[in-house]
């Protein structure tokens, strides 16, 4: 609650003779007041702007700014415009100047030479008003606190401070307009915290409160700014996500939540954690209301206190098996490489003119002894995020050496995750691979995507200059799929693009893909790069791009991705 004020009324005295202005102190000595001073009205203009003024007595006969000046300068700033002016002049009976005063902005007049007891009688009726004035104002300044703080009680949560469930709701209809009109989604999560009852039951309700805020802590800072986290009642949150266009990063958000929860928290000596169960609803797939909504992601959590706490579910089985199978496959993944159920493909590509093969590219695949053959649209994903694609990408790079040593003039592509350019462990494997001699740099490609070569930030661009020193070349896949990097090109050490298949399955019939693809080689060959074509699956494709001058092909229409042995046979057949 806010309190009253206490504040003493400043009296500023502006006049161009310091004995007056010493008088003028004497004088008014004895008034419940701060005085100060000015000897000139530029000092006096200064000082009340500076000081919260409450009355200025002005001489109106001063050298340079006399008192009508000063006092019309007053009534034209903002600041300044609302201090009452008590003008002290000689003039006598002067009908003229009195009015000149009053339109300045004098609001009274003294006389010289001055009668203190008119003096002291007229400041002290300004004093009184202003006094009534400011309690006034003091008064609705509290009142205006008051009303904020009970609406803030109102909107939130005493014991954690987090928007409560009245807030809420509101927090979800605006969410819901906004959505409607963006057509995008946004998820609502039932949070209830596993083994709170005991915290409560063993330790009192002092540590259940404490643990309740610091929890309520966590989950805040796992949230954007954009977000909503409300306490819903109890041990019961419920937060509002919004953006949901990746929904890796909404399990990764889950997971960090759940994480949260977990953590101890000390209290008398004591660690204190409980896990949390999560349902997920969603807008509007599963509902088009804030209660709806609510419901069905409270039915999701209970379903993830069933799954055995401390976990979450979503409210549709569709997304629920989505989710298992996601995460299954994170949890097979992890024992892919020591159960010996990866292996790498080898894709020809072959020169556009006559079809014979001059390299091949690597490609991962996963064939697990409990969940059959994978697809590398799947489980790359998953490999990123779980942090295996950096072991996987350098057992791939390592197998395709192994391999090329095999097929002398071949020259091998090997794919590289965006997240393997955070560090160096990629060019710290290449450099051994070439000191050791067992990697030929001029037969050897490194693939990135456009979204790496826009991420535009100084360690991508050390690293990708670094292996191009090594002599090895860079090539960008699925070009044209992304983002533009046109512009990017120019001082990017890529030296080969490859045209995605999506463009090149719609030659030579599709007048847009043709046009896309007859560029894409142009603007390749005006910037001194090869172009690939990916995706090749009929003769007429490889003859379109035969005749537009591209320089290398790959797809089914030459051979699908071979394992090793079987490659090294096409190699031969095809000499």
């Amino acid at each position: 609650m806010g309190s009253m004020q206490t504040v003493i009324p400043k009296i500023l005295v502006i006049d161009d003779v310091h004995a007056n202005l010493k008088a003028m102190r004497v004088l008014l000595k004895d008034i419940a007041a701060e005085v100060m001073t000015a000897d000139s009205g530029n000092n006096g203009l200064a000082l009340a702007l500076e000081e919260h003024v409450t009355l200025i007595l002005l001489d109106v006969n001063m050298p340079g700014m006399d008192g009508f000046e000063v006092a019309q300068l007053l009534g034209e700033m903002e600041e300044t415009r609302h201090i009452p002016i008590i003008f002290i002049t000689a003039f006598q009976n002067d009908e003229e100047k009195r009015l000149k005063g009053y339109s300045a902005g004098a609001i009274d007049y003294i006389q010289k030479p001055v009668n203190p007891d008119i003096l002291l009688s007229k400041i002290h009726i300004f004093l009184n008003m202003w006094t009534l004035r400011f309690g006034l104002e003091q008064e609705i300044s509290r009142r205006r606190e008051v009303e904020k703080e009970i609406e803030y009680l109102a909107q939130h949560d005493a014991l954690t401070h987090l928007p409560n469930r009245r807030q809420l709701h509101i927090e979800i209809e605006r969410l819901i307009d906004r959505t409607t009109r963006t057509k995008e989604k946004f998820a609502v999560l039932f949070l209830d915290l596993d083994g709170f009852k005991r915290i409560n039951d063993e330790l009192g309700h002092e540590a259940g409160d404490a643990f309740l805020r610091d929890v309520a802590d966590r989950f805040r800072e796992q949230i954007r700014s954009f977000d909503v986290i409300a306490r819903y009642g109890g041990d019961e949150f419920i937060i509002l996500l919004s953006d949901l266009s990746d929904s890796l990063a909404l399990t990764n958000r889950l997971r960090q939540l759940t994480a949260q929860a977990q953590l101890p928290f000390c209290w008398e000596g004591n660690d204190l954690s409980a896990g949390v169960s999560i349902g997920i609803s969603v807008f509007p797939d599963h509902g088009t209301d804030g209660d709806t909504l609510i419901k069905r992601a409270d039915a999701a959590m209970y379903l993830a206190k069933d799954a055995g706490k401390n976990t979450f579910r979503f409210y549709t089985d569709d997304l629920n098996k989505s989710l298992q199978r996601r995460l299954l496959l994170e949890r097979h993944i992890q024992d892919s490489l020591s159960n010996d159920e990866l292996d790498v493909f080898y894709q020809p590509i072959v020169n556009i003119h006559d079809g014979l093969p001059v390299g091949a590219e690597s490609l991962l695949r996963w064939n697990s002894s409990d969940l059959g053959r994978v697809s590398p649209a799947e489980f790359i994903p998953v490999a990123e995020n779980c942090g295996m694609i950096q072991q996987l990408g350098i057992w791939v790079l390592r197998q395709s050496v192994a391999t090329m040593q095999q097929c002398p003039g071949i020259a091998f592509s090997v794919n590289a995750s965006a997240l393997q350019f955070n560090d160096n462990n990629l060019c710290a494997e290449l450099i051994s691979l070439l000191e050791s001699g067992s990697l030929a740099a001029d037969k050897t490609a490194i693939e990135i995507t456009e979204g790496l070569l826009l991420s535009n930030t100084g360690d991508v661009d050390a690293r990708l200059e670094k292996i191009r020193q090594m002599g090895i070349g860079l090539s960008i896949d699925d070009f044209g799929t992304g983002y533009s990097a046109l512009g990017y090109l120019k001082r990017c050490p890529v030296n080969r693009i490859k045209i995605d298949r999506t463009f090149v399955a719609g030659i030579p019939e599709d007048t847009e893909s043709v046009a896309l693809v007859q560029a894409i080689i142009a603007m390749g060959h005006a910037l001194g790069l090869e172009v690939i074509a990916e995706g090749v699956e009929t003769e007429q494709q490889w003859h379109f791009l035969r005749d537009e001058r591209c320089d290398m092909a790959q797809g089914y229409y030459f051979s699908p991705p071979l394992p090793q042995q079987e490659f090294i046979e096409y190699l031969q057949c095809s000499r």
